[in-house]
């Protein structure tokens, strides 16, 4: 067990994820985020992935009540962003953990964490604060859980 590497843990639910692929430019996504911020739509979390040919996907998450709103404006714009296929991909909630440093080994140890409990991790992002994973909805508690009895929270 880790003696103390963060200071706490962060959870968030009610959200749902879309992956967006082969946006062709990073002012496209750009975009995407100026439509859903010109609708109040609030983006809970995003993460791009550039890819050797050029094009990027985006992982982004919203609250559920943004949902019919947000894929529908997806949608309209896919044609002017050049992406590919807007995928929803289902519930998901964020545990965003807080660490004094040590980000590197943090991450292995979460991913390691998650693996072992075949709990998928849709996304990771790290920040000089915290490390924020995507997981599914119904794992979410269970994650939680894990991840307080390995870093010494419980």
């Amino acid at each position: 067990m880790a003696n103390r590497l963060i200071s706490g843990i962060l959870q968030r639910a009610d959200l749902k994820a879309f992956s967006l692929a082969s946006i062709v430019e990073t002012r496209n996504v750009a975009t995407v985020l100026q439509r859903l911020a010109e609708h109040r739509i609030n983006i809970e979390f995003v993460n791009q992935i550039p890819h050797r040919n050029g094009s990027i996907d985006v992982i982004l998450c919203v609250d559920k009540k943004d949902v019919e709103s947000t894929h529908a404006l997806l949608e309209e714009i896919r044609t002017t962003i050049c992406a590919g296929e807007i995928s929803p991909l289902g519930g998901v909630g964020i545990l965003s953990l807080f660490p004094h440093r040590e980000h590197a080994v943090i991450a292995g140890m979460i991913m390691q964490t998650l693996s072992e409990a075949h709990i998928p991790l849709f996304a990771m992002a790290s920040s000089l604060s915290a490390i924020s994973c995507v997981i599914e909805e119904e794992q979410i508690l269970e994650a939680l859980s894990l991840l307080s009895r390995k870093f010494g929270l419980s």
